[in-house]
């Protein structure tokens, strides 16, 4: 589910309202973490991936 972002910061002010300050913290470094992960996929070149379990495929069903 992708959601606006104004409607996003909206749930998780809402979320973060009732959470200790350490919960708040955790709760943070989960979004970063996940944030870094968003930025990390964003680079992944997935052609190279597509073109060798292409041929992966191929080549099991010339031995089978």
């Amino acid at each position: 589910m992708r959601l606006p972002t104004k409607q996003l910061i909206n749930k998780i002010e809402h979320l973060s309202k009732d959470l200790s300050p350490a919960q708040l913290g955790r709760f943070l470094d989960i979004i970063d973490a996940m944030t870094a992960l968003v930025e990390d996929a964003a680079t992944v070149d997935l052609s190279h991936e597509k073109n060798a379990k292409s041929s992966e495929q191929s080549t099991s069903s010339v031995i089978h």
